[in-house]
């Protein structure tokens, strides 16, 4: 590839990434909302795995990042950050044992904004770390090493749609890095408020 070639390239790549800035910043201007690193959501959670018998009780925060595209006023994508830490409630099997998860996933999310009640579709693929690798005898993860996909649904409501309320489907597993790996499929309903 020509050099010429190449600073065509990254002229055109820096006059993208510009507009994407400007773009943005005229778009959080435009809209009334909490966007932005400076505006943590807390989030409380409860989950359920009826296969194996788990209940998990969940404290996050989640961030809206800069990263977004669309109309503030319309159809708007973001991605979000989110950390967790999650109890789990080993309720049945034999040799139960509770354990703690701690999590970071990023989160793609599609929003329609402009009225009191903002509807949105989330999902995301994350990393775990648990403090045990089984939660009864039944349930043998193999690993403390697992990764998370969920995928959601939810609506904003209130000032600026400040408060959250969402479910989402959560599948754990280590990806087959090492058997056994029966995964846990947990249910989740969530209630957020971002400050």
């Amino acid at each position: 590839m020509h050099s010429a070639s190449i600073f065509r390239k990254l002229i055109s790549l820096r006059a993208l990434v510009a507009a994407a800035l400007v773009a943005g910043a005229s778009s959080a201007a435009c809209a009334d909302e909490l966007v932005g690193w400076a505006h943590p959501a807390v989030q409380g959670a409860f989950a359920r795995d009826p296969g194996h018998g788990i209940n998990k009780y969940e404290i996050a925060v989640n961030f809206n990042t800069p990263i977004q595209y669309g109309n503030p006023e319309g159809w708007l994508f973001r991605l979000q950050a989110e950390a967790n830490l999650g109890f789990w409630d080993s309720r049945s099997g034999t040799n139960r044992q509770n354990l703690t998860e701690f999590g970071l996933t990023p989160i793609f999310r599609v929003e329609k904004r402009g009225a009191y009640f903002v509807p949105y579709l989330e999902a995301g693929v994350g990393l775990r770390l648990l403090t045990h690798t089984s939660t009864s005898d039944q349930h043998n993860f193999s690993t403390a090493f697992q990764f998370g996909d969920m995928v959601g649904l939810g609506v904003g409501f209130g000032k600026n749609a400040a408060t959250e309320v969402g479910f989402r489907f959560q599948h754990i597993s280590n990806a087959g890095i090492k058997e056994p790996n029966p995964g846990t499929n947990l249910y989740t309903g969530y209630v957020r408020y971002r400050f």
